[in-house]
């Protein structure tokens, strides 16, 4: 965690904007942390867990535990996650910790009915946007593999067009894709989503950089 906290704190002041791949879903923890010196920053995360457990079996640090994880960060101002439809990584209080902090929740039933324009409002305009995305927000029929497949996810476009939409609102200040598990995947059809995700993101950051977007 430190070698990852130490590398993106480089990257950041180098005046570059990190794109992290690869790992589970603790990685953002240590990414996160490299960030207290550039922030303030809103999360977007992308996701089917809420991911706010406090510990599992006595790890704090783990794959359940990133968002209240960042939570605790000083320089994370706002907390935005999309597309929760699986079970495991809360329980009834963890997730009213997450209201009572201020998260705001669009789960994907929720996106599915009203579209994604409530998510884009709840981004502040202008500001730092770091995006997580955990790639089982997908839908398994699209990105197989992955360690916790639920039903009903984000579709290819679906997804280029809300982090589309979410570069017209704010900067992008940092991105990650977890969770890609090649052993489960078929065909590499995951693998191929994913590194067309990165692309994309890349592209969004390269452009805002030129004033493009």
């Amino acid at each position: 965690r430190d070698s990852i906290r130490r590398r993106v704190v480089q990257v950041l002041e180098s005046e570059a904007i990190p794109l992290v791949i690869g790992g589970d879903d603790s990685v953002p923890i240590p990414v996160l942390q490299a960030y207290r010196e550039h922030g303030p920053l809103t999360i977007l995360q992308l996701d089917a867990h809420i991911d706010w457990r406090d510990e599992v079996a006595g790890e704090t640090m783990g794959l359940s535990s990133n968002m209240r994880r960042a939570s605790e960060m000083g320089w994370i101002e706002n907390i935005i996650q999309v597309g929760a439809r699986g079970i495991g990584s809360a329980r009834p209080q963890d997730r009213q910790d997450a209201l009572d902090w201020g998260v705001q929740f669009f789960p994907m039933r929720e996106v599915v009915r009203k579209g994604i324009a409530p998510v884009i409002a709840a981004i502040p305009e202008n500001g730092n946007l770091y995006i997580a995305l955990d790639i089982d927000v997908m839908d398994p029929a699209v990105v197989p593999a992955v360690i916790g497949p639920a039903p009903g996810g984000f579709s290819y476009w679906q997804l280029l067009e809300i982090l589309e939409a979410a570069a017209g609102r704010a900067r992008i200040a940092g991105f990650n894709l977890v969770e890609l598990m090649p052993s489960a995947d078929v065909g590499g059809r995951g693998a191929l989503v994913a590194a067309r995700i990165v692309a994309m993101v890349m592209g969004l950051a390269a452009r805002q950089r030129h004033h493009l977007v």
